[in-house]
């Protein structure tokens, strides 16, 4: 009951309907005390704290008074962040970068009901390739300590990560020149940008973000990237999705999504199952609601994000059927897939090849791993294309 609690407050727009389901799951919750922790976890410990509030839900004081803690601690970061870019916007106009907002930093504003809801660990800016030096060095004036590369060539997407201490909080800020590292198969830097940016306010100065249709897509490949064998996903990245689908479903180009951005349609199918979408929403947009898949919530329990050693107790049966047999959810989030789409042959022949894959790659790879401090995820984008 607690991760059905803490997926219903995985959105934004809170109706009364859902005060409602979230009465009537409080009431079967047995333990309450890993709630602040879990949601904490999942990025949703203001929104939790929020709506058990809001809706007068009965929940232990010790839970309340840990929940309030954590809004007040993301009050009191974003605050901080806030005034930091003020001064990095500030002095981007006075050098003439256009700077865009991502995720978090952006959408707490443009989405969120107050953004101390919405919990952000640092802030990521997109600039003109032509432009991140430049950038990244107006930084190192304003205090950070901004390394800058030695050439030409990022092979990230981002410059190194500028630091700065504040009021005794560590502010980050990375630079981006493209929306994803090198090795993915997929590239969007500013001039790829399909649709105009949007502005918005941030306590008086006007920022920029991207528009609807490339901010939902960069969020859905976000979502889908780590959506892998290695790491789970977060639920304030639904919230986030389904919170601008909601929102601005009048506004959103739904024609341009569907010719070039079917993913997004996709994961709001899947989404829909456990955080329901509204009417206005579903009409506007050619969303594909099915049958709702098996094990929804469930992440991936098998290897090698459960490793084999630990579990030779148990025998290996229950974690090479977790490996090779996840939940129908997982597999559709995984791989892209809506509601409606057949599974057959990603069950039978293009999951177990892609776990062969990464059995395979891993064999080979495991020194360079190690000794180049490689990390795993970066394999994970060709592996995934490799199987295709």
């Amino acid at each position: 009951m607690s991760t059905q609690l803490l997926t219903l407050c995985s959105r934004i727009n809170f109706t009364e309907e859902n005060y409602q389901q979230l009465l009537e799951f409080s009431k079967q919750v047995e333990i309450w005390d890993d709630i602040p922790l879990l949601a904490e976890q999942q990025g949703l410990a203001p929104l939790v704290c929020r709506y058990l509030k809001d809706g007068k839900i009965e929940h232990p004081n010790n839970v309340r008074r840990e929940l309030q803690a954590l809004y007040l601690r993301h009050k009191h970061a974003n605050r901080i962040l806030t005034e930091s870019l003020h001064e990095i916007l500030s002095a981007f106009q006075q050098a003439g970068i256009r700077a865009i907002l991502l995720k978090g930093m952006a959408l707490s504003y443009l989405l969120y009901p107050e953004p101390n809801l919405r919990p952000k660990r640092d802030m990521d800016i997109l600039v003109k390739k032509s432009e991140a030096k430049q950038a990244q060095q107006i930084l190192a004036n304003l205090g950070f300590d901004a390394p800058l590369p030695n050439n030409e060539l990022y092979s990230d997407k981002h410059l190194p990560i500028a630091d700065r201490q504040s009021q005794g909080m560590t502010v980050s800020v990375e630079i981006h020149h493209n929306l994803f590292d090198a090795y993915y198969p997929i590239s969007m830097t500013f001039d790829d940008l399909t649709v105009p940016q949007i502005s918005f306010p941030i306590d008086g100065t006007t920022a920029y973000t991207l528009g609807y249709e490339d901010m939902l897509w960069h969020l859905c490949q976000h979502v889908a990237y780590h959506a892998n064998v290695w790491e789970p996903i977060r639920l304030i990245w639904v919230a986030d999705i389904v919170g601008i689908a909601e929102k601005f479903a009048l506004d959103i180009d739904w024609t341009h999504i569907t010719k070039e951005y079917p993913l997004i349609l996709n994961m709001l199918s899947l989404f829909h199952c456990f955080t329901p979408l509204s009417a206005q929403l579903l009409s506007a947009a050619p969303i594909k609601v099915g049958p709702k898949p098996q094990g929804i919530g469930e992440e991936f329990s098998g290897w090698p994000r459960v490793p084999f050693k630990p579990q030779e107790n148990k025998g290996y049966k229950p974690i090479l059927r977790a490996t090779l047999f996840p939940s129908e959810w997982w597999l559709r989030l995984h791989y892209g897939l809506d509601t409606t789409q057949y599974l057959f042959l990603y069950r039978l022949i293009k999951h177990p090849l892609y776990i062969f894959a990464i059995a395979s790659w891993r064999s080979v790879f495991a020194k360079l791993w190690y000794r180049w401090q490689i990390h795993p995820l970066k394999l994970v984008g060709r592996l995934k294309q490799s199987v295709k």
